[in-house]
């Protein structure tokens, strides 16, 4: 990435000549190669296609995203934030709401592929950049780094970490959603070997792309060795199915299975046949039967209990001038003038 020329903005029509962003490299729509296989479209190396049925999938996922996280856009605080950049921003929903979010706050959406909205809030900039391909050369004013849904994306983790640890104003955000290596959903379709092997052909694919899947970089150790602080990961379920008691969280959890049903195609096909050597009509008969097998245990109340995807947010935090905040901790005065008191209570004095 590169700042070379005078700032551009792609995909978004400026107020004024001076509504711009202070940019790194962009390249126009017209350098993108996008390759066909097997009828799905894909942009470089990423494994999984961009065409107009994966981004209304992922348009599904960023609303049940919202729904399991009470409409909150992020978990991190955000005060009065006045540059947020979303890496992997897809088709630009998170990048777009965060804008509508915080309207004084310019928010910069980067992808490889050009699948964003031509019509944005006039604070949201899209461009087509790689994070991987070169340093990141933007100033380090961002109050929050921002990447979701992107494990098997990078080579690389640590890099990216590094680059937005560069980016980042002290005091700013890291903030990294993914979902984890799927142990607790493979625990519902382990009556049969087909679906592990599935799980295992992807993972090994994966391996030797180069850009592993799975929830390691979600490591908090990763950061910390970085240089963040008030480092942390929680964990979120997505129910999944018709077992949820609550007629609210059943409707996302059937709305959740119809995007898992969808993506299961969209996650296999370009990995099996590219780095396992699977034949298409191989990948195409797993696929069916691991849907089938999904849909068929989602969808029974009883053996469906408890099914569900975890999803996992990892959190971290540029020092800041003052740096972590210390716990004040009461002299010895204090203390005794704290226990005369609790006794006082304790004898209705």
């Amino acid at each position: 990435m590169r700042n070379r020329a005078p700032a551009r903005t792609l995909f978004h029509q400026p107020h004024s000549d001076n509504d711009t962003v202070n940019s790194t490299r962009t390249l126009c729509d017209s350098d993108i190669e996008y390759l066909t296989i097997y009828g799905r479209r894909y942009c470089g190396e990423y494994y999984k296609p961009n065409d107009e049925e994966e981004q209304d999938r992922e348009g599904m996922l960023h609303e049940i995203f919202k729904k399991i996280f009470d409409n909150r856009l992020t978990s991190v605080p955000l005060h009065n934030p006045t540059k947020i950049l979303d890496i992997g921003t897809g088709t630009g929903e998170w990048a777009m709401d965060m804008g509508d979010e915080f309207p004084n706050a310019e928010v910069i959406g980067t992808d490889i592929a050009k699948i964003q909205p031509d019509a944005a809030p006039s604070n949201v900039f899209f461009q087509i950049d790689d994070a991987e391909d070169e340093e990141w050369t933007w100033e380090d004013d961002f109050d929050l780094v921002h990447l979701r849904s992107m494990q098997g994306a990078f080579m690389d983790w640590q890099r990216i970490y590094k680059e937005a640890f560069k980016v980042l104003k002290k005091g700013g955000w890291i903030e990294i959603l993914d979902f984890d290596n799927h142990t607790r959903l493979m625990s519902y379709l382990s009556d049969g070997p087909d679906a592990a092997a599935w799980l295992a052909a992807l993972n090994e694919a994966s391996r030797r792309s180069g850009r592993p899947r799975g929830d390691a970089h979600l490591n908090p150790e990763v950061l910390r060795k970085i240089g963040f602080v008030d480092v942390s990961v929680s964990e979120r379920t997505i129910p999944t199915g018709a077992w949820p008691e609550s007629p609210e969280d059943q409707n996302t959890g059937k709305w959740f299975l119809v995007t898992m049903l969808n993506g299961i195609e969209a996650t296999s096909l370009r990995p099996l046949t590219e780095h396992m050597g699977w034949e298409i009509e191989d990948v195409r008969k797993i696929v069916r039967f691991v849907e089938t097998r999904m849909k068929a245990i989602a969808m029974d109340k009883h053996k469906s209990k408890g099914m569900g995807f975890v999803i996992k947010t990892l959190v971290g935090m540029k020092p800041s001038d003052e740096g972590i905040p210390e716990v004040d901790v009461p002299d010895e005065e204090s203390i005794r003038t704290m226990k005369k008191f609790n006794g006082d209570i304790s004898s209705g004095k």
